[in-house]
This record gives C-alpha cells, structure tokens and sequence, in this order.
C-alpha cells in the first residue's frame, strides 16, 4: 500500500478519537513530529505519527510505541498537564516548546486546552535569551560528556562510545536549535549543514562526521552491516527491557532510511546505523553474536581506546567554537 501524508493524518485523528473515548482523564491529543511537514516527512518512504497524550493524572509509562503495520507505527509520548505548568517555561524546552512553535496540531482537546498552553508557550520563543538558553542546555550535555571521558570516569567499551556519540549529538543540536528545533537521529545529519551555515559555521557538519567516521565505509560495507543491524533488532525480542526508541517495530523506520541514505548521503547514514545499533547493542549480552558484530563494526570506524584521546581533542575544538557562537548570540 503507498502511504501518503494524508493517510497518515487520518490515522492520527482517528487513535486520538480513540483514546479519548476510552480515557477520561485525556485532556489533549496532539500532533507532533515529521508529520507537520509539508515539503517531504519521509524518508525510505517510511514515518512514523508522533502523538502527545496530555492527562490530567499520572501516566504509567511515559512513551509507548504502537505498531499499524510493518512501515508505519504512532510514536506516543505521555504527560501529564503539570509537565505543561506554567507554560511560559515551555519557551525553554526545545523539544516540546520548539513542536508549538513549528505548528502542532490539536486533534483532541476536551478542555479547550491546547490554544490557551500553545499561545503562551511560543509568544516569546524566539527571544534571544531563551534561544541562548535552549543551545546552552545542550552544551551542557556535550561539555559534560566530554569532560567525563576526558578524565576516564566512563569505561571502556560500549558506555564510553554511547556517551561520545552523546556528546555529538548534543553539540549539533546547540547548533541546530539556534535556528529550529532540535534534530532527531534520522534527520540529525541531513539537515546539519543548512542549519549550521545559517550561523555562519560551513565546516561544522564535516567537523562532526570526522569524529565517528573512518574511510572503510564503501558500498560493499552496507549489505553486511544492515544484515547485522536486522539481527540486532530481531534480537531484542528476547531482551528484559528495551527503550521505546529502539522498539522492534522501529526496524524498518532505521533500515529504509539508512538503505537509502547510504545510496545519497553516506555519512549521515552511519551516524543513524551507529547510534541505533549502539543502542541496540547497550541491552543485549556481551556474550551474544549482535553485540559482537558491533564491537567489529565500532572497531571499523576506529571507534576505540586508541583513537578516542584524538578524536576528543577534536571535539573539544569543536565545543570552543559553538560556545563561542552562542555567546555571540
């Protein structure tokens, strides 16, 4: 079946219709995510519906993944309407408060709640100190990770590449936030450059990507390390617990986009291949052949204790010159 934007939005209105009939305490549904998007919300072909469910009581679990079919699934994440109070600290938060500010939409609202928290929430979004702010809150994260590594608190293996890829991730998003809202793992390297031209930083984007590529990325590397990934994931059906960000009805939501990307944009493929499978490989047993595949697959990007000291000198330069930015903002 060819999905289109629009089935996807119908599908949204009709589950949001859904949980307000059989939950009473719902106050608002609404959407969010790659979907509010007009210009291109896939990638591979595939998407997903991200929902906001905010109750007016404590919620169980704060997000679920619900599988619709193979290529698409609703990304919901649950808040209660204290998270909401007041709305005017929304302004600093860039993921929830950047979603308003780009246009979500109300698709259930029982109390007439949503206009009232959005309104306030953007009227002063982009004012200069709450956009510094915003970026300030992810240099935070990358300036912390980096000093932890930097003075070995972290162990070696997969905790101390979990938290340098953290790092990354932060760093580009202090940048991406100066001028949008934050990037998710799938768009991360695809729309870096643009937003950090925007400011005036061209060589960031190349900057990044040399901290966790090596040159053995080539296109016979791709078949074999999407094979191994789709071992990974089929082997989280027996893991004890697994985030919702690495759920199995993901697979496809990774693997189409990296197969494509891989044919287009190369780097930012790996970055998405990396930081899910090291996910992926965080929850499973040392012991296992998907963990094993990612201890090679980390080795080939020279992701290790050898190069790491080199690598985080680097990144340090980097986190001058984007503190240095946000300064000057």
């Amino acid at each position: 079946m060819r999905i289109t934007r629009d089935i996807l939005l119908n599908l949204a209105r009709e589950h949001a219709a859904k949980f307000s009939a059989r939950d009473r305490g719902l106050v608002c549904v609404y959407l969010t995510g790659s979907l509010l998007r007009t210009d291109e919300p896939f990638i591979g072909g595939v998407t997903d519906i991200d929902l906001i469910c905010v109750h007016d009581r404590p919620v169980d679990a704060p997000r679920e993944i619900v599988r619709i079919n193979a290529d698409v699934h609703l990304d919901i994440a649950h808040y209660t309407q204290e998270d909401f109070s007041p709305a005017r600290k929304l302004r600093l938060d860039p993921w929830i408060g950047g979603a308003l500010d780009l246009g979500a939409v109300s698709l259930q609202d029982s109390e007439h709640w949503f206009d009232l928290m959005r309104s306030t929430a953007i009227s002063q979004y982009w004012q200069p100190s709450n956009v510094v702010a915003r970026c300030r809150g992810f240099l935070k994260t990358a300036r912390r990770n980096w000093q932890e590594l930097e003075d070995g608190s972290i162990p070696q293996g997969i905790k101390r590449i979990s938290a340098f890829l953290d790092a990354i991730r932060a760093t580009a998003n202090a940048v991406a936030v100066i001028s949008g809202m934050p990037l998710p793992v799938r768009r991360l390297f695809l729309e870096l450059p643009e937003r950090a031209q925007q400011v005036d930083l061209p060589d960031l984007t190349g900057e990044l990507i040399g901290l966790f590529t090596s040159d053995v990325v080539s296109d016979d590397q791709w078949k074999p390390w999407l094979a191994s990934l789709t071992a990974g994931f089929n082997a989280l059906k027996e893991a004890k617990a697994v985030p919702p960000s690495i759920h199995p009805n993901r697979r496809n939501y990774f693997e189409k986009a990296i197969a494509i990307m891989s044919e287009v944009r190369p780097a930012a493929a790996v970055w998405v291949l990396l930081d899910v499978w090291t996910m992926i490989a965080s929850v499973l047993p040392k012991s296992s052949d998907p963990y094993k595949e990612w201890q090679t697959f980390s080795h080939q990007l020279k992701l290790d204790a050898k190069t790491l000291p080199t690598r985080l000198n680097a990144l340090d330069g980097i986190l001058d010159q984007v503190e240095e930015t946000v300064d000057n903002l």
